[in-house]
């Protein structure tokens, strides 16, 4: 089913996960992905590495879903590092294997590379996004990335928006978040797209912290401003695994229920491949998603 009628529901919640490495990383994936079923999420989605660098897996993963659990997923593809050839064979595997729904992404540089994104035959998502929509029509649903606290490299919020709405104007059906903490960014996003003319359904994408080292990390991957009453807790219980998982989870408990309660009551989270923690966010807010 494509995710872009899924939207239609409003209310629902979606787990991105990343390709497993091994064989028993592909097995645990396998094993949260037969417990999400029983909650009969709108979707669930598999990452694709800098560069082009689990291109396999991500496609072998994807058909594997599709073809053993009753789930919609999505395939994220980014276009950095492919020439435009590859990037048609891949959509061509997806379209053939009955996948429905894309997320259409530049991609980051690989780590080690002096790869410039800008020297590709596809250099932006916008390119990506064209290029699937010349050939299959609406044979795709299409996501893209959204930046509540604006991407590192736009100059300004005019840059940032105006390029979000070249994208929909495209062809794009939807929108996830990257992650963010402070709910007061991503009103201020809606509000900027929606006075830009930008309609598209925009899912809020939501990162449980749940270890102490995800501070650093989280801070130089995205840029994501971390409140600092949540640093202040994680700090304070640093060395009790369970206490900063606690801390976690319940900061994003919030984090969801403010946003159901200003009428966003369909959420993406990021699972990290560990799904425990989007579970215990999702039945602590599964009544006020009715």
């Amino acid at each position: 089913m494509k995710i872009r009628d899924i939207l239609r529901q409003e209310t629902g919640v979606a787990f991105e996960f990343f390709p497993p490495k091994n064989e028993a990383s592909e097995l645990s994936l396998f094993e949260h992905l037969k417990v999400l079923e029983g909650i009969d999420p709108a979707y669930v989605s598999v990452t694709y590495g800098a560069g082009g660098s689990s291109r396999a897996n991500t496609s072998r993963i994807v058909r594997r879903i599709a073809e053993e659990e009753k789930l919609t997923v999505m395939a994220h593809l980014t276009c950095v590092g492919h020439t435009r050839a590859e990037i048609e064979t891949i959509v061509a595997e997806y379209h053939e294997s009955g996948i429905e729904n894309i997320m259409a992404l530049r991609g980051d540089t690989p780590r080690g590379t002096n790869i410039n994104p800008a020297d590709g035959e596809l250099p932006h998502a916008i390119d990506l996004v064209r290029l699937i929509r010349k050939i299959y029509g609406d044979g795709f649903s299409i996501g893209i990335a959204a930046f509540p606290e604006k991407h590192l490299e736009s100059p300004d919020w005019d840059c940032e928006i105006s390029r979000f709405k070249e994208k929909v104007d495209a062809g794009v059906d939807f929108a996830v978040t990257q992650m963010y903490f402070d709910n007061e960014f991503f009103y201020r996003y809606i509000e900027r797209a929606r006075k830009a003319g930008i309609a598209i359904p925009i899912i809020p994408g939501i990162m449980p912290l749940t270890n102490y080292k995800q501070i650093e990390t989280f801070n130089t991957l995205s840029g994501a401003v971390m409140p600092k009453e949540l640093i202040g807790a994680v700090e304070k219980a640093a060395g009790d695994e369970q206490a900063v998982y606690k801390i976690g989870v319940d900061f994003a408990v919030r984090q969801c229920l403010d946003l159901i309660a200003h009428g966003h009551k369909f959420l993406h989270f990021f699972t990290l491949n560990k799904s425990n923690a989007s579970l215990d966010i999702y039945n602590a807010i599964r009544s006020s998603l009715q």
